[in-house]
């Protein structure tokens, strides 16, 4: 990463903020755990908290947690556990209380177990897009709010709540920026690059991500202007998550003369896609509502999305990724690779888990399709 040098300090304020957190804990703030995208961290911040993402994306906590879970569930869900049961992840040990939500129903389990070791929450998220559905999401972000407030002792007021959604506002356009310049060619960051980015920003104080989120957009400016970047066949990944420690299929891609230009994943646009448009709890719980998840029954936004994305970034093909037995993924998959082919928009897609055991498989399929395109 030497040559850009706000990557650098992305990944030196990654190696001090264990000791950062613990010392803001110390001072009294509380530290919510998150495993996912839909949770509303503007809450937290309003009420002078502190967010932090948990997903797993290490094999090496998988052992212990099948002691208690089956095999043959997604290898997120079961890092993530161990991490908690064998103590390994010091952000997990920070967190006061875990928010989880019914993204798939391993998940939703897994939950279960897992409140033997620490407080949770579970926030019930509607499959469905429609009136009906955001109301009962509207009643569980009020029933967040208050579960903030009330574990925190601070209330969240307007103006607080004002504050911390023109704060992550900020990030999400410059999240949105970056995207912006990726489409060039060359892309002046790799894909690997920008995927730490993804992994570590959201473990880092809201306010040094954007201090980094700045530089950067003004190093990828330069570098554009300079023609400086990343050749190759321009691909965007669409999925599941990459969360720190799984780097596997990018790295793959960019080995065989793919370049990485943007992720459609939780890892990537549904991060920052789509601002709120307010700065009321109705406000906040519609931007979340709108996330284009797998979850969603007849999501077809998130295949209009994934299109538009190929057009935005000049994508030359797609690596549809799935984690194993990530059912929701894995079968909107089969829709999402008919309406790409449709369009004469090649595609791949490629399940596997964190293990380093289908590499060379993977690395023989990936390179047969970027020589392909």
């Amino acid at each position: 990463m030497g040559d850009i040098k706000a990557m650098d300090k992305l990944m030196d304020k990654f190696r001090s903020r264990k000791d950062e957190l613990y010392k803001q804990k110390e001072e009294g703030k509380k530290v919510f755990g998150l495993f996912c995208s839909f949770v509303p961290i503007e809450l937290v911040l309003a009420a002078d908290s502190i967010p932090v993402g948990l997903c797993g994306g290490k094999d090496s906590t998988i052992p212990a947690a099948e002691e208690d879970l089956p095999r043959n569930i997604c290898p997120l869900i079961k890092s993530s556990y161990g991490f908690k049961k064998t103590k390994a992840c010091p952000y997990f040990e920070a967190a006061d209380i875990v928010v989880g939500e019914t993204t798939c129903d391993a998940k939703k389990k897994m939950f279960e177990l897992l409140e033997k070791f620490v407080p949770m929450h579970v926030m019930q998220i509607p499959h469905f897009k429609d009136e009906k559905s955001f109301k009962l999401w509207l009643s569980e972000v009020e029933e967040f709010k208050e579960l903030v407030e009330k574990s925190t002792g601070n209330k969240i007021t307007d103006d607080k709540l004002k504050e911390s959604i023109d704060k992550v506002n900020k990030m999400r356009k410059l999240f949105y920026k970056i995207y912006e310049l990726r489409a060039k060619d060359p892309s002046p960051i790799k894909g690997a690059d920008a995927l730490k980015l993804f992994q570590f920003a959201y473990l880092l104080d809201v306010n040094d991500t954007i201090a980094i989120l700045e530089e950067l957009v003004e190093e990828l400016k330069e570098r554009v202007a300079n023609n400086k970047g990343h050749k190759g066949k321009r691909i965007l990944i669409s999925g599941c998550p990459m969360v720190a420690g799984n780097s596997k299929v990018v790295d793959l891609i960019e080995e065989c003369g793919g370049i990485v230009v943007g992720e459609e994943s939780c890892t990537g646009t549904r991060q920052f896609e789509n601002l709120v448009e307010g700065y009321t709890v109705e406000d906040l719980a519609r931007r979340y509502f709108n996330i284009t998840c797998a979850l969603a029954f007849k999501n077809d936004n998130r295949i209009k999305r994934i299109k538009e994305l190929v057009k935005e970034l000049n994508v030359e093909g797609v690596v549809y990724y799935s984690l194993q037995y990530c059912h929701t993924f894995n079968v909107e998959g089969v829709r999402v690779e008919e309406e790409l082919k449709k369009e004469g928009i090649p595609i791949i897609r490629i399940e596997t888990d964190y293990s380093e055991s289908d590499k060379e498989q993977l690395k023989t399929r990936l390179e047969a399709f970027i020589e392909m395109i």
